[in-house]
């Protein structure tokens, strides 16, 4: 697969939507959308961002792409990604707003006293959609546990993704350093992001959905200058809206559930989510086993759980 890339003012991309008589979006929901449309076996796809700078993407098979976006400038950004896979018959599960190419991003584990945190970053095209029906893959609050520890594996294989963990005992010291959860989260989102487009190879205009937990505002502000260049969208429950999301989620539900299995093995019993009364008295009893000192290694020091009594 072949992605192209190039960089126009508004009157050069008004010109470019023009040539392929493409009609231009309108949509609050997707604002960076500016067109799409499908020419000779190439998708192309104009972006706008907030600083009026347009990047208009060509993909598709072989040099195609790269003969069409010269046409518009001298300076075209290639990038060439291998597909191993036959090309599957796409049938789009009603309810996804955007099924080409794309990065989604969630999160696992922010509100469970015990266990890590877990970001997953993952890459979506087009072609992996059928998989994903097929798995029946949607936001992991929705599926049984037990099917995604039969699938996790799988899907880890199968799709493109980077995982970040941050252990209890780090986000307890993260926390005492003045980062909330939110910042912590920002951080690690873009982490992952980034992570997984050096990984793979991912171009820098790709479109990348966040499972939005903190207004985009605040978001940018917390990353700061690190943040990634692509466009980005924030969407609550965005695994209702977006594969890559969806997958992201099902791969973070995954990994965290895998950790909490080693996590139980570790202190010799069963350890319930959350961070309800019920949580407290298997804490407190663990604490009177092990020693405070060993359970903040697997326990959130900064949630009140951690101050109450027994």
């Amino acid at each position: 697969m072949t992605y192209c890339s190039i960089k126009v003012d508004l009157a050069k991309a008004s010109e470019i939507k023009d040539f392929y008589h493409a009609e231009e979006i309108s949509d609050e929901k997707h604002p960076y959308d500016y067109f799409f449309v499908n020419k000779e076996g190439v998708a192309i796809h104009g972006y706008r961002n907030k600083k009026e700078i347009y990047t208009i993407t060509f993909s598709g098979e072989g040099e195609r792409p790269f003969e069409m976006a010269s046409l518009f400038s001298d300076h075209v950004t290639r990038k060439d990604m291998e597909v191993k896979e036959k090309q599957e018959k796409v049938n789009i599960k009603e309810g996804w707003e955007d099924f080409h190419a794309q990065i989604g991003s969630d999160e696992v584990g922010k509100g469970d006293f015990f266990g890590p945190l877990i970001v997953v970053a993952a890459f979506v095209e087009q072609r992996d959609i059928p998989y994903l029906e097929k798995m029946r893959i949607n936001d992991s609050k929705k599926m049984k546990d037990d099917y995604i520890l039969s699938i996790g594996a799988q899907l880890k294989r199968r799709i493109k993704s980077y995982i970040v963990m941050v252990t209890p005992e780090k986000l307890s010291t993260l926390y005492e350093n003045h980062f909330n959860m939110d910042k912590t989260l920002s951080l690690c989102h873009n982490h992952a992001h980034m992570g997984l487009m050096k990984k793979y190879n991912i171009p820098d205009f790709v479109i990348t959905y966040v499972d939005q937990f903190t207004p985009e505002k605040d978001y940018r502000k917390q990353v700061g200058d690190d943040i990634i260049a692509n466009p980005l969208y924030f969407r609550v429950q965005g695994e209702t809206y977006y594969p890559s999301v969806a997958v992201a989620s099902v791969i973070a539900r995954y990994t965290f559930l895998k950790e909490w299995e080693k996590m139980e093995k570790e202190l010799g019993c069963k350890i319930p989510k959350g961070a309800s009364a019920l949580v407290d008295k298997v804490y407190n009893r663990l604490r009177n086993l092990h020693g405070e000192e060993v359970m903040k290694r697997y326990v959130k020091t900064f949630f009140a759980n951690y101050k109450k009594q027994d």
